[in-house]
């Protein structure tokens, strides 16, 4: 189907929702605005067009404007077919405290369903309400016992409040209705603490005889690989984790697994004369402490130690200045680091506001500093130093053959498309290396380095040294983290509520005989990953 562009100032007669549809369907997101913008002249509060049209900013990465025409869809019809679109786009676009406020307001019959109750149990986890959702998925439990998914979101939850045996039992539950349910095998893998019996490694090994899908015969190779760790059985276990990444891997396009453009263009961008150009113009709120670094670095540890002071708050693996970031780049229709090279002093004084106002939903105390971690923001450093100058940014770093081995073994729930292949984490981990070592050239001293391996030699010298940088006075608490009871969502949550250890230091010697490829790719960082 063909559609002409009308000209300026001619309405098409007759557009309708199908032919915008069609339109959008076929790339043609052009036509099908012009369609609907003309629908909307003839009836300004035309629900469906605005919808629709809403579809239309969002096939076109304007999630602001998306949003702007579902509150109007809403206002213009307040069924609960307009208002499940809105609260479905704020959930997908990082605003979960509106989008929770919309379901808490739906009619208690729509808000009784199942499908809502799912999505209101996933907006309180992402908010940190725990135990409200932990009362919400046994609600759904019983109304649905035969679901393994279901289980497994329960699981989860329990575990991510410390109750691991509760969670152990939800997720033995659900595989009792579901084998082959991969997803719930490698959650039960997951916790450090758990071993699998022989029986367990029996229907794991019946499954993956079976036609199983690629989702399902991932996750059990990860668990098997697990499973086999355990036992000891390491050249066995390296063979499961591989043939689980090589499935999980098919999944990620080249473009998701590298940063070295992106780098490249940070190093190329970023110099001491664009800090000194915009210097002054951020806002000047001291509160937050970034701590970046890559997955399986120790930064989980790092905040847990941060949270256990009395000024500071652990919140959870923020994505808002992802979010932020995405959204400067699409306003400049440009990519992200063109987008921050070229604002200016007002900009990001603006973007450091937004960042305090989408992170306040996150917040749930009144002490004046509180930690984001989310480890790749360490490519938003230029972003993060001007927005917000008086943060602290704390670099959570690790040998790169423990850090790199220990990515390969983990199968992430979202993202982390490097991970699954050793020469992408090695190469990741390089590019992290010499982005780290030029942000500290151009802004020296903006960075506080904590080495784990430092860290479990040294605890009480390094905590000191952690407090000092950020400026708070040492807490013993800091060195009993362990004690500290709070929610974390991150497969280190079971080691940090443990005090700490050696066992993880050089455990990927183990499994060295198969790591030449990350040792190759790793080039200099392999050498000087610590300077």
């Amino acid at each position: 189907m063909v559609f002409a562009t009308p000209r300026p100032g001619q309405a098409r007669p007759g557009a309708s929702i199908g032919l915008a549809s069609a339109a959008l369907r076929e790339g043609n997101a052009a036509v099908a605005r012009q369609m609907l913008q003309d629908r909307l002249l003839r009836d300004p509060n035309d629900a469906d067009a605005l919808a629709k049209l809403a579809e239309v900013a969002t096939a076109e990465r304007n999630m602001e404007e998306a949003a702007i025409l579902l509150r109007r869809a809403v206002a213009a019809d307040p069924s609960p077919k307009r208002r499940l679109a809105l609260i479905l786009h704020l959930k997908r676009t990082a605003s979960p405290a509106v989008a929770l406020e919309a379901v808490e307001e739906l009619p208690p019959a729509v808000r009784s369903r199942f499908d809502i109750k799912s999505i209101e149990a996933s907006l309180l986890g992402v908010l940190g309400r725990h135990d409200r959702q932990i009362e919400l998925y046994r609600e759904m439990t019983r109304e649905q016992s035969g679901k393994a998914a279901l289980w497994m979101s329960l699981g989860n939850a329990l575990k991510t409040v410390g109750r691991a045996d509760e969670a152990v039992t939800a997720l033995q539950r659900g595989l009792k209705s579901e084998p082959t349910f991969g997803e719930a095998w490698w959650t039960l893998a997951n916790f450090k603490s758990f071993r699998f019996s022989e029986a367990d490694l029996a229907h794991m090994r019946q499954a993956l005889r079976r036609k199983l899908a690629d989702e399902n015969a991932l996750h059990i190779h990860f668990a098997l690989g697990k499973a086999y760790e355990d036992c000891g059985d390491h050249e066995q276990s390296f063979r499961h984790y591989a043939a689980g990444n090589a499935l999980r891997a098919k999944s990620f396009r080249p473009d998701q697994t590298s940063v070295t453009e992106v780098v490249d263009q940070s190093i190329a961008a970023f110099t001491p004369e664009f800090f000194e150009r915009n210097a002054g113009g951020g806002c000047p709120e001291p509160g937050p402490i970034f701590v970046v670094g890559l997955n399986r670095s120790g930064s989980t540890l790092v905040e847990q130690i941060l949270a256990s002071h009395p000024q500071i708050e652990g919140t959870t693996e923020l994505a808002v200045m992802n979010h932020i970031r995405d959204r400067l780049a699409r306003a400049a229709a440009t990519n992200a680091v063109e987008a921050v090279a070229r604002m200016d002093r007002g900009q990001f004084g603006a973007a450091g506001e937004e960042y305090l106002e989408r992170t306040r939903p996150f917040r749930h105390t009144d002490r004046p500093l509180f930690v984001d971690k989310m480890p790749v923001n360490w490519i938003n450093l230029p972003l993060i130093r001007l927005a917000l100058p008086n943060a602290r940014i704390i670099d959570a770093r690790r040998h790169p053959m423990a850090c790199g081995f220990s990515n390969f073994k983990q199968n992430y729930a979202t993202g982390v498309g490097f991970s699954y292949g050793l020469d992408t984490i090695g190469a990741f981990y390089r590019d992290y290396w010499r982005f780290m070592r030029h942000f500290e050239t151009v802004q020296p001293e903006a960075v506080h380095r904590v080495l784990n391996e430092r860290l479990i030699e040294d605890p009480e010298g390094e905590v000191r040294r952690l407090l000092d940088f950020i400026g708070v006075p040492f807490d013993p608490a800091c060195l009993e983290f362990h004690k500290t009871d709070r929610a974390i969502r991150t497969p280190s949550a079971e080691q940090v509520r443990r005090p700490i250890n050696r066992e993880g230091v050089d455990y990927w010697r183990h499994y060295e005989p198969w790591l030449g490829e990350l040792k190759e790719s790793l080039g200099p960082a392999l050498d000087e990953w610590d300077r």
